[in-house]
Protein backbone atom coordinates (compact mmCIF):
# COMPACT_ATOMS: atom_id res chain seq x y z
CA UNK A 1 0.00 0.00 0.00
CA UNK A 2 0.92 3.83 -0.54
CA UNK A 3 0.82 4.19 3.14
CA UNK A 4 3.46 1.35 3.74
CA UNK A 5 5.70 2.51 0.99
CA UNK A 6 6.06 5.90 1.51
CA UNK A 7 5.67 5.87 5.29
CA UNK A 8 3.14 7.95 5.78
CA UNK A 9 -0.56 8.36 7.31
CA UNK A 10 -3.44 7.28 5.29
CA UNK A 11 -4.93 10.52 5.71
CA UNK A 12 -1.80 12.17 3.60
CA UNK A 13 -2.09 9.51 1.01
CA UNK A 14 -5.86 10.38 0.42
CA UNK A 15 -5.28 14.37 0.06
CA UNK A 16 -2.07 13.93 -2.13
CA UNK A 17 -4.41 11.77 -4.04
CA UNK A 18 -7.11 14.70 -4.20
CA UNK A 19 -4.79 16.61 -5.15
CA UNK A 20 -3.72 14.84 -7.74
CA UNK A 21 -6.89 14.03 -9.32
CA UNK A 22 -8.17 17.93 -8.57
CA UNK A 23 -5.37 18.40 -11.26
CA UNK A 24 -5.99 15.30 -13.73
CA UNK A 25 -3.08 13.71 -13.39
CA UNK A 26 -4.17 10.81 -12.05
CA UNK A 27 -7.95 8.91 -12.12
CA UNK A 28 -8.78 6.83 -8.82
CA UNK A 29 -11.33 3.38 -9.71
CA UNK A 30 -12.26 1.78 -7.07
CA UNK A 31 -11.39 -1.79 -8.91
CA UNK A 32 -8.74 -0.98 -11.19
CA UNK A 33 -6.63 1.52 -8.82
CA UNK A 34 -5.21 4.60 -9.45
CA UNK A 35 -4.02 5.34 -13.11
CA UNK A 36 -2.02 8.33 -14.40
CA UNK A 37 -4.53 10.63 -16.87
CA UNK A 38 -1.86 11.88 -18.66
CA UNK A 39 2.04 11.91 -18.60
CA UNK A 40 1.81 16.43 -19.51
CA UNK A 41 -0.04 16.53 -16.84
CA UNK A 42 2.17 14.29 -14.62
CA UNK A 43 5.16 16.56 -16.10
CA UNK A 44 3.50 20.27 -15.49
CA UNK A 45 2.83 18.79 -12.03
CA UNK A 46 6.28 18.45 -11.20
CA UNK A 47 7.39 21.24 -12.54
CA UNK A 48 5.02 23.09 -10.55
CA UNK A 49 6.32 21.17 -7.37
CA UNK A 50 9.74 21.81 -8.19
CA UNK A 51 9.19 25.34 -8.61
CA UNK A 52 7.40 26.04 -5.34
CA UNK A 53 9.69 23.35 -3.59
CA UNK A 54 12.71 26.07 -4.99
CA UNK A 55 10.52 29.07 -3.88
CA UNK A 56 10.52 27.73 -0.70
CA UNK A 57 13.73 26.61 -0.58
CA UNK A 58 15.40 30.04 -1.77
CA UNK A 59 12.62 31.83 1.28
CA UNK A 60 14.14 29.72 3.71
CA UNK A 61 17.90 30.32 2.68
CA UNK A 62 17.07 34.17 2.48
CA UNK A 63 15.39 34.09 6.04
CA UNK A 64 18.36 32.25 7.36
CA UNK A 65 20.89 34.46 5.64
CA UNK A 66 19.24 37.31 7.06
CA UNK A 67 19.55 36.16 10.88
CA UNK A 68 23.65 35.42 9.49
CA UNK A 69 23.73 39.04 8.61
CA UNK A 70 21.88 40.59 11.96
CA UNK A 71 24.45 38.67 13.81
CA UNK A 72 27.00 39.57 12.02
CA UNK A 73 25.84 43.84 12.20
CA UNK A 74 25.66 42.94 16.08
CA UNK A 75 29.45 41.69 16.34
CA UNK A 76 30.71 44.18 13.97
CA UNK A 77 28.67 47.26 16.25
CA UNK A 78 30.31 45.76 19.11
CA UNK A 79 33.87 45.95 17.30
CA UNK A 80 33.38 49.40 16.32
CA UNK A 81 31.87 50.69 19.97
CA UNK A 82 35.06 48.77 21.30
CA UNK A 83 37.40 50.91 18.99
CA UNK A 84 35.48 54.32 19.48
CA UNK A 85 35.89 53.43 23.13
CA UNK A 86 39.80 52.62 22.63
CA UNK A 87 40.00 55.65 20.43
CA UNK A 88 38.41 57.89 22.99
CA UNK A 89 41.35 56.87 25.72
CA UNK A 90 43.90 57.06 23.03
CA UNK A 91 43.16 60.50 21.98
CA UNK A 92 45.80 62.07 23.69
CA UNK A 93 48.27 59.60 23.98
CA UNK A 94 51.34 61.28 22.41
CA UNK A 95 50.19 65.00 23.97
CA UNK A 96 51.02 64.07 27.53
CA UNK A 97 53.19 60.91 28.35
CA UNK A 98 52.55 60.04 31.88
CA UNK A 99 55.78 59.00 33.90
CA UNK A 100 55.10 56.25 35.98
CA UNK A 101 55.69 54.72 39.43
CA UNK A 102 56.06 50.93 41.30
CA UNK A 103 54.46 50.78 44.83
CA UNK A 104 56.66 48.76 46.59
CA UNK A 105 56.11 46.27 49.93
CA UNK A 106 55.83 48.23 52.70
CA UNK A 107 55.20 51.80 50.60
CA UNK A 108 53.48 54.71 52.67
CA UNK A 109 50.64 54.50 49.64
CA UNK A 110 50.11 50.79 50.17
CA UNK A 111 46.14 50.62 51.59
CA UNK A 112 45.40 54.01 51.28
CA UNK A 113 43.33 56.12 48.65
CA UNK A 114 44.14 58.46 46.81
CA UNK A 115 42.42 60.85 48.68
CA UNK A 116 44.26 59.53 51.83
CA UNK A 117 47.57 60.37 50.19
CA UNK A 118 47.25 63.74 49.62
CA UNK A 119 49.10 63.28 46.12
CA UNK A 120 48.98 66.40 44.67
CA UNK A 121 49.79 68.18 48.02
CA UNK A 122 53.20 66.11 48.81
CA UNK A 123 54.50 65.78 45.34
CA UNK A 124 52.38 68.59 42.67
CA UNK A 125 51.92 65.22 40.59
CA UNK A 126 48.28 64.23 39.36
CA UNK A 127 47.27 61.27 39.34
CA UNK A 128 46.00 60.15 35.62
CA UNK A 129 45.60 56.23 36.16
CA UNK A 130 46.88 53.50 37.99
CA UNK A 131 47.87 49.84 36.41
CA UNK A 132 46.82 47.15 38.13
CA UNK A 133 47.99 42.96 36.86
CA UNK A 134 47.36 44.34 33.84
CA UNK A 135 44.37 46.59 33.66
CA UNK A 136 44.48 50.46 33.69
CA UNK A 137 42.50 52.31 35.97
CA UNK A 138 42.05 56.17 33.95
CA UNK A 139 41.42 58.74 36.32
CA UNK A 140 40.80 56.82 39.21
CA UNK A 141 38.48 58.98 41.97
CA UNK A 142 39.95 59.89 45.87
CA UNK A 143 38.45 56.53 46.84
CA UNK A 144 40.93 54.58 44.68
CA UNK A 145 42.74 52.36 47.41
CA UNK A 146 46.73 51.48 46.00
CA UNK A 147 47.68 48.21 46.75
CA UNK A 148 51.46 47.03 46.83
CA UNK A 149 52.96 46.47 43.11
CA UNK A 150 50.55 48.85 41.66
CA UNK A 151 52.15 51.13 38.79
CA UNK A 152 51.06 54.87 39.50
CA UNK A 153 50.44 56.88 36.27
CA UNK A 154 51.33 60.61 36.95
CA UNK A 155 51.76 63.76 35.16
CA UNK A 156 53.69 67.22 36.13
CA UNK A 157 56.32 68.67 35.09
CA UNK A 158 60.11 66.92 35.61
CA UNK A 159 60.44 68.27 39.27
CA UNK A 160 57.57 65.87 40.21
CA UNK A 161 59.82 62.46 39.23
CA UNK A 162 61.62 62.72 42.10
CA UNK A 163 59.36 64.58 44.38
CA UNK A 164 57.03 61.12 43.52
CA UNK A 165 59.59 58.59 44.26
CA UNK A 166 60.76 59.59 47.13
CA UNK A 167 56.90 60.15 48.30
CA UNK A 168 56.03 56.37 47.17
CA UNK A 169 58.81 54.92 48.43
CA UNK A 170 58.75 56.14 52.47
CA UNK A 171 58.49 53.12 53.96
CA UNK A 172 56.24 53.47 56.84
Amino acid sequence: TLVSIYKVSPETIRRSIALLKDMNVVEVNEKSGIIINSKNFAKDFLTKFKTQNDFTSINNETFKLIKEKRSIDEKLEKNLLSIIEFATQLRNVGTIIPFENVVEEGSVAVDKSIGELNFWHNTKATIIGVKRNGETFLSPGPYFKIQENDIILYVGDDSVIENVKNYISNIE
